[in-house]
């Protein structure tokens, strides 16, 4: 798992498909919980006990299915098996078995359901979705060569994606799995992000300018119909249930104003500084509490991050204007447990974040 730069460049941002091997999903019944083959009780003074956990053919960390279930795939052979891990007690439950290669796999924010999305050929994908108890519930498959998609948070049989073709030439669309239907959105971002209801959240980028970023769009799924805000220079959105943040680019272009805000009205503004890699924008990741408040990565300095301090300050950002500093060190993952409390964060996830102490923990051992 590589480091997530939000960069304002389509390529970069995009899922690649190309060249995977031909893939199928098969539910295996979880069996009775057990516990690991090997794990260590670690002490720590907010968290009472953590089982470490040592693992054998290691894929990677998905996130949090409850305030301390992880979970976290491994291969065996030709399939890859997705676990839960609790890291307090050490129990391993099996979740599900896929055969061959997997491009993505996301939990949803209502903690309910699983996406896994897999690819037959370079030409397609397909977006599968099971229950956590590893129920089949829908499956979509989407003709392109790459893919970018958003998962409603609050509707969770909702999907905005935009597939994109060999020219680079792309087409969105809204799904329900309720009703089984598919409807053609017309945009000019593909990376819009739901809302809180029915609308989709996009940029109205200027022609031919990344940087200077645009105004933000909102559009109605139902009606199709769409507004523009008044605020301009935006050039990243990101929305998570009642809650949305816009990240535009001042008129100096040496910060980066982050505008935090749900959907009736209340807001806060903060100035981070900017960071570009040469031509783009390089927007650290964010990630929206349900406790109104956003954690991020604050540079030491504004600009080009080759020259700039390695070392970022994960801070975080509340809706009542207030900034909390968690920790400084070198920039890593990071996936928040539902009550954002505790953070995953390292190059592999691989340890615990206690937000209010800035402490840290490892929960998980690698064996090579």
């Amino acid at each position: 798992m590589k480091m997530t730069r939000r960069i304002i460049n389509m390529c970069l941002l995009l899922l690649f498909m190309a060249g995977c091997q031909p893939s199928a999903v098969e539910v295996q019944t979880p069996p009775n919980d057990s516990t690991p083959s090997g794990f260590e009780k670690v002490p720590n003074e907010e968290i009472a006990e953590i089982a470490l956990l040592k693992v054998d053919n290691f894929e990677r960390v998905v996130g949090w299915l409850s305030d301390e279930e992880v979970v976290y795939i491994t291969r065996q052979h030709d399939d890859f098996l997705l676990h839960t891990y609790h890291i307090a007690s050490g129990v391993t439950s099996d979740l599900l078995t896929i055969k061959d290669s997997i491009l993505e796999v996301r939990i949803h924010p209502d903690l309910t359901k699983i996406a896994i999305v897999t690819s037959s050929n370079s030409l397609s994908a397909t977006i599968h979705i099971y229950s956590v108890t590893g129920e089949k519930i829908d499956e979509l498959t989407i003709e392109s060569s790459e893919m970018y998609w958003d998962w409603h948070a609050n509707q969770s049989d909702k999907l905005f994606f935009s597939a994109f073709y060999e020219d680079w030439s792309f087409d969105s669309f809204v799904y329900s799995s309720k009703t089984k239907e598919l409807k053609r959105l017309d945009t000019l971002d593909p990376f819009g992000k739901w809302g809180s209801d029915s609308t989709i959240h996009a940029i109205n980028w200027e022609e031919n300018d990344a940087i200077s970023g645009g105004k933000e769009r909102v559009i109605d799924t139902d009606t199709m119909r769409f507004h523009d805000l008044k605020e301009n220079n935006i050039i990243y959105i990101e929305t998570f249930k009642d809650l949305s943040v816009t990240v535009s680019i001042s008129e100096d272009q040496k910060s980066f104003i982050y505008t935090l805000k749900d959907f009736n009205g209340k807001s806060a503004i903060f100035e981070l500084p900017s960071i570009s890699n040469y031509s783009q924008w390089f927007i650290p990741d964010i990630e929206l509490l349900s406790d109104e408040s956003l954690i991020t990565y604050e540079a030491s300095e504004s600009g080009l991050m080759d020259t700039i301090s390695p070392n970022y300050s994960l801070v975080k950002l509340s809706l009542d204007a207030t900034t909390t500093e968690i920790s400084v060190g070198p920039y890593h993952l990071f996936t928040c447990s539902p009550s954002g409390q505790r953070c995953l964060i390292g190059v592999h996830l691989e340890e615990i974040l206690m937000i209010e102490s800035g402490q840290k923990t490892p929960w998980i051992q690698i064996k090579e």
